[in-house]
């Protein structure tokens, strides 16, 4: 009986050495495509890694989006701050006194009003 185990025991240690390098050479001999598993489920691994696909570059693409739209952000924005001081230069230039002093530099014949403006009504 025990002559009986003996070789039982050193078969499961064959076995079990024959394994360790299993999975590496499963992958790598493609047998792990001939897997019953696998040829069952193809379709879906094939789906799943699509999408992933998928995923990932809309990913990427929703980055490169975000990252345009917070460069015409800043650009927009100091767009408006220029507009701003440019409207504020225009109008402080643009007020009578400032357009008096413009017209005395110039020797210019034109002359401010002397009366107040009034409207003519019917």
């Amino acid at each position: 009986m025990s002559t009986e185990a003996i070789p039982a025991e050193k078969s499961k240690k064959k076995k079990k050495k024959k394994r360790r390098g299993g999975i590496i050479n499963t992958i790598m001999g493609g047998a792990l495509f001939s897997n019953e598993f696998m040829r069952r489920n193809a379709t879906l691994i094939a789906l799943i890694v699509f999408y992933s696909f998928i995923y990932v570059s809309n990913r990427y693409e929703y980055e490169r989006e975000l990252m345009k739209i917070e460069r015409l952000t800043k650009k927009r924005d100091t767009l408006k701050n220029n507009l701003l001081t440019l409207k504020s230069e225009f109008t402080s230039k643009s007020r009578q006194t400032e357009l008096e002093k413009i017209l005395k530099n110039r020797d210019s014949e034109l002359e401010g009003a002397q009366r107040p403006m009034y409207s003519i009504k019917k």
